[in-house]
């Protein structure tokens, strides 16, 4: 009983930390199926179900049968195959489900090109066009922005052609000023690298990091499936910024050289 409550504990704050990462079953196990088989762990039918009991033990708001069932539909949806070439049982994941995919998980990016600026970004849009202010800013976010203050953003990579596009296809109207700041540059009191440190969080990003990098250091055995969600929930919460703008000994790499070791083993 003690094992079953401490599994649901588990699950729900695999959850929580996944949230915006997996958010339905199909996603999960299209997931954790890419996984495994990026590994060489899922190849049948009957590793795929084998994969669905180890996600059940972990997480059991997702029931054995919802995961298995979950796996038919993924076929049905052509996210996943049989090759006719191969034995019938055999599975594999479409060029549809290698893209849903990628819209799915954060990749580490191991080239970051910069151009040694960071860029301010301001933008003055109508009060009567919220909407419009609201799909502004979480763009300015996506493409790598941290807020300052009230409509004033920073971002380590040029944002202008993006963002004059973006502005253009979706209609949006006002207008956006994205003024050039150099490397050794400063906010007010604030040097550059400790306003990256401060606004983008990073302090907290090395906490997890490093409790990820603790966690799997020794493990005899590993749930691969815990691991990648573990790993993959702080990938998400990284801006990945620029290499010369982090922090010396920054454990984001580490993390990712771990995680493949252990995907791999």
């Amino acid at each position: 009983m003690k094992n079953a409550t401490a599994r649901r504990r588990i699950g729900s704050m695999i959850l929580s930390a996944t949230d915006g990462l997996i958010g339905t079953a199909t996603n999960f196990v299209l997931l954790q199926l890419y996984v495994m088989a990026s590994i060489g762990g899922v190849k049948t039918m009957g590793d795929a179900n084998r994969m669905a009991e180890d996600v059940h033990d972990m997480l059991d708001t997702f029931n054995y049968k919802t995961i298995k069932q979950t796996i038919y539909q993924l076929t049905k949806q052509g996210l996943i195959e049989r090759p006719k070439k191969y034995d019938r049982t055999t599975i594999a994941i479409t060029k549809l489900g290698k893209q849903r995919i990628k819209e799915l998980i954060p990749t580490y990016k191991t080239d970051r090109p910069w151009d040694s600026h960071v860029y301010l970004v301001s933008y003055d849009i109508p009060t009567h066009h919220n909407r419009s202010r609201d799909i502004l800013r979480e763009y300015i976010h996506r493409t790598g922005g941290a807020l300052l203050q009230e409509s004033l953003w920073i971002n380590p990579y040029n944002p202008s052609l993006l963002l004059r596009t973006f502005m253009d296809d979706h209609e949006i109207p006002g207008t956006v000023l994205i003024s050039k700041l150099g490397s050794d540059g400063t906010i007010g009191d604030e040097t550059l690298p400790d306003l990256i440190i401060r606004v983008y969080h990073l302090d907290k990003l090395t906490e997890r990091y490093e409790e990820f990098l603790e966690t799997y250091r020794k493990q005899p055995s590993i749930s691969k499936t815990k691991c990648s969600i573990d790993y993959l929930a702080i990938l998400k919460d990284d801006p990945q910024l620029p290499f010369p703008l982090l922090p010396k000994d920054f454990p984001a790499e580490k993390a990712w050289e771990r995680y493949r070791k252990l995907m791999k083993s």
